[in-house]
């Protein structure tokens, strides 16, 4: 045996991430990728405190979750819900007209159209008949070459994301509602992620969203968990902000503006990096429509970030809007619930069509969750 020592993989890869990440680059900038990304240089200048909230507004907080029933390679049923969540004077209030939250079912196949061309046909079946009017009018559909469901280049979506693609068309029908029931001149509306749209068919949904809240004269924004945005010398572009934000304002509250202005038709935002409460540990991308920003004055634009740091003070997750919090806890669907549910869908199908050709088609894709029972 040899008296060499071995080489701690762990070790190694640590070392790799150290040697390349720790500090930051001072002049740097967001990267960008397309003439319709409009990027502004990194200053500390750019980092303001949040002004403390002295005209509360009335904010509305949509989410949506899902979770598969039954899927095979060519078909899949999810079960959907999306909840909206009301603050009046920062305090939760009964929606009016709209409900707190609905529920449907979503259906997709993969089917051979007329043309010879296979396609991805989704449909929605609401729980309660009511529902429907928060609901897309028309089903889905995608081309199996459509770009934008590709997960990589060269292969096809999983079936089952097709339930999370039902649900995020439901989250800006029912969202839209939510604005025209229940939001007047001056409210907020915050969306669970960025403004951004990816689907074919999903600009045009969100359109409809955006006409009704401008003439409402309600903001539209959007607060991502996530960021994956980098700057032109490859850092974290959330990451340095933070960096600059905590060094400028340690024990406040901050926000960062200028940084980034898109205009793609699939996202139109105008970008902020905040920090929503003084111990936070976190800093959040935050969107505002790009045509309400850009006739807002820094006023204005203070006027919502306040409005949504004094929702942000909740001590399970401070710097967080507990607005969203409570549209996610409403939204949310368990594997708890889902077993009983695949149960009854199951007791729908004919016996003999069951075992004839649905049996051998969950088949197809379920040979993994076998081995997980064996496992445990």
């Amino acid at each position: 045996m040899s008296s060499q020592k071995r080489r701690n993989p762990l070790k190694e890869c640590v070392e790799f991430i150290e040697e390349r990440k720790l500090g930051y680059h001072k002049e740097d900038e967001p990267y960008s990728s397309s003439p319709e990304e409009e990027t502004f240089e990194i200053e500390e200048d750019k980092i303001f405190e949040i002004p403390k909230c002295d005209d509360i507004k009335d904010i509305g907080f949509v989410d949506g979750g899902n979770g598969p029933l039954l899927r095979s390679a060519d078909f899949n049923i999810s079960l959907n819900r999306v909840a909206g969540v009301l603050y009046s004077s920062n305090e939760w209030a009964e929606p009016k007209i709209t409900p707190v939250k609905i529920e449907f079912y979503s259906a997709t196949v993969l089917d051979l159209l007329e043309n010879d061309k296979l396609a991805y046909i989704t449909r929605f079946f609401p729980v309660e008949p009511e529902f429907s009017e928060y609901l897309p009018k028309k089903e889905l559909k995608f081309s199996i070459d459509d770009p934008s469901i590709r997960e990589r280049l060269f292969s096809l979506p999983k079936i089952e994301t097709f339930g999370g693609i039902a649900m995020r068309f439901a989250e800006w029908t029912y969202a839209n509602k939510f604005i025209s029931n229940e939001l007047d001149k001056g409210g907020i509306f915050v969306r669970d992620g960025s403004l951004q749209t990816g689907y074919t068919g999903e600009t045009e949904i969100a359109d409809e969203l955006y006409k009704t809240a401008i003439k409402k004269e309600v903001a539209v924004t959007g607060l991502s968990k996530s960021c994956r945005l980098i700057t032109k010398t490859g850092n974290s572009l959330n990451s340095l902000i933070m960096h600059i934000g905590n060094n400028k304002f340690p024990e406040s509250s901050w926000y960062y503006h200028p940084i980034y202005r898109i205009t793609k038709a699939q996202e139109q935002a105008d970008l902020y990096f905040a920090k929503f409460h003084k111990n936070s540990a976190y800093s959040f991308r935050f969107d505002i429509l790009l045509d309400q920003a850009k006739k807002m004055t820094q006023d204005q634009r203070e006027l919502i970030i306040s409005n949504i740091a004094y929702n942000s003070n909740d001590l399970s997750y401070p710097g967080y809007p507990y607005g969203l919090i409570k549209a996610d806890q409403l939204a949310a669907v368990s594997l708890r619930e889902l077993k009983p549910q695949k149960i009854q869908l199951i007791a729908e199908f004919d016996q003999q069509d069951y075992n004839e050709y649905i049996l051998p088609r969950l088949r197809s894709v379920n040979a993994h969750d076998l081995l997980n029972i064996i496992r445990r």
